[in-house]
């Protein structure tokens, strides 16, 4: 029964753990998305699309 219990707390704080850590990997993964856009919008190409119409 006691063993039980400890499996049953066991395995619900591991999927609260790696619950968290999916959310942190894909806040992580999220903001290299926002910085490889930043990074790869180049701030002339939207004069030169003007020039150009």
């Amino acid at each position: 029964m006691r063993d039980e219990y400890d499996d049953r707390l066991r395995h619900d704080g591991r999927e609260q753990i790696n619950d968290g850590i999916d959310r942190l990997l894909a806040r992580i993964m999220q903001a290299f998305r926002v910085l490889h856009m930043i990074h790869w919008s180049s701030p002339w190409a939207a004069a030169e699309r003007q020039c150009r119409n």
